[in-house]
């Protein structure tokens, strides 16, 4: 870092050396052990969430809805007001979750998920909620049904155990969503010494969902969902032992499903769709925080040189929300997606479900359409562009993004990188966004 400092001009370098202690780092001395998040302008401990999650909870507090009902009552009426469709339910039986000792092949955890809201539930136990800020980006919270008292909703309690995992370094040290395929035993404890996989979407399905329920398949793939593992010999190597051969429709034979509100379903396109999330999710999380450090430390750069804080950022400032920008647009665009040749065959029910919230052109196409051969959508943009994590942005960061995805969609050529759109593809997409995402700045028009 230093050897490219000489280079730069004074001011350069200061920005570059606070750049390198991470892109939220702050100008002010700072503790070496103390997250970036942690740290001005984020302090995202400090800081009071203020999410769909801890609204509604508020509202339920004075108003007394959530106050009674069986868990199941209470988790069902959360989703309906949280507007997260039941049929997102997806089924993990590793023991990868906070709640570790209630989950096991009989008894997996469910979770679901929509533009903006992820719940886990486990039998006995208590609903895991991770929901987005404006300003802190995912927060997390338990909802603490086994302390219920009578006639109130449950506690809303922010966890920080959560970070142990979900700001690592596979989530660049923030906090984000994770999905972790595994070799799981027979009790649904990971095998670590044989290895574990963080999925994304260009993840191959042959290292997917190890300690995932899977329902409906990957044509002519295999994948390490419905099965279990052991060790096979001394050099660590595995033996898989399947629950069932082949495709699985519905896995009642495999525990009570009756006590699941999607009861035995864990659909394969709904897997795929939450892995595409959370690398979405997480990107967006970077892009915000990272603007809203940057625009700190120009501010704070500015004020220790006596000069405006209304200034121009600097080149390097703008260099590094430029290359911010290019990832979330990679991710966004399904860039190095996996290819999938033999299709996808998932229930109707979670496709149904998730194209409802479509926003369509004037010609009925969507970016919730979904192809599943191939590749997983039709028209790869993500249908997250709409979501709150995106319109939240900093306006600096949507704006910077927007004027890119619009070069990539009418100047390709400029564009290698992004190749794999189409040329009809690429005009599809543009004629959606410009027909159905309110605000897009002035290279639209």
């Amino acid at each position: 870092m230093y050897f490219e400092c000489m280079f730069f001009p004074m001011r350069e370098k200061l920005v570059l050396m606070f750049a390198g202690l991470g892109g939220l780092a702050a100008i002010s001395p700072v503790s070496a052990f103390e997250p970036v998040y942690e740290r001005a302008p984020i302090h995202y401990y400090e800081t009071e969430p203020d999410t769909r999650v801890t609204r509604l909870l508020k509202a339920a507090g004075e108003e007394g809805f959530l106050s009674s009902g069986s868990d199941q009552e209470i988790l069902h009426e959360l989703l309906r007001r949280l507007d997260v469709p039941v049929e997102s339910q997806v089924l993990v039986f590793s023991k990868t979750s906070a709640q570790n000792s209630r989950i096991a092949p009989r008894t997996p955890r469910a979770i679901y998920f929509s533009d903006d809201v992820y719940l886990g539930w486990v039998q006995g136990g208590e609903i895991e909620v991770a929901s987005l800020d404006a300003r802190l980006g995912m927060v997390f919270h338990l909802l603490k049904l086994t302390e219920r008292q009578e006639n109130r909703p449950p506690e809303l309690a922010r966890e920080r155990s959560c970070l142990n995992c979900h700001a690592g370094s596979s989530n660049q040290d923030l906090p984000g969503l994770m999905v972790r395929s595994v070799y799981p035993s027979e009790s649904g404890l990971p095998l670590f010494e044989a290895g574990t996989f963080h999925t994304r979407q260009n993840s191959p399905i042959e290292e997917r969902w190890g300690g995932w329920y899977v329902t409906g398949e990957v044509e002519g793939r295999s994948h390490l969902g419905n099965a279990i593992v052991e060790v096979a010999d001394r050099s660590g190597g595995v033996r898989l032992t399947p629950f069932s051969e082949g495709k699985i429709p519905k896995l009642d034979d495999f525990f009570d499903a009756t006590q699941y509100l999607n009861r035995g379903e864990s659909d394969v396109v709904a897997l795929m769709m939450l892995e595409h999330q959370a690398g979405v999710h997480n990107v967006l999380v970077e892009a915000n925080l990272t603007a809203r450090a940057t625009r700190y430390r120009h501010i704070e750069m500015q004020k220790a040189f006596g000069e405006p804080v209304e200034a121009p950022l600097s080149e390097t400032n703008e260099r590094i929300l430029d290359r911010m920008a290019e990832k979330v647009l990679h991710e966004m665009l399904y860039v190095e997606e996996v290819e999938l040749p033999g299709g996808v065959e998932g229930g109707a029910a979670f496709q149904k479900a998730f194209e409802k919230g479509a926003r369509k052109s004037r010609d009925g196409r969507s970016l919730r359409d979904f192809r599943l051969y191939g590749r997983l959508m039709k028209y790869r943009c993500s249908h997250l562009i709409y979501s709150s994590a995106f319109q939240d942005l900093p306006a600096e960061m949507r704006t910077r993004i927007l004027d890119k995805l619009h070069g990539i969609l009418t100047r390709p050529a400029s564009w290698p990188e992004f190749a794999h759109l189409a040329d009809s593809e690429r005009t599809h997409i543009r004629e959606i966004i410009l027909e159905t995402l309110p605000h897009l700045p002035p290279s639209w028009k």
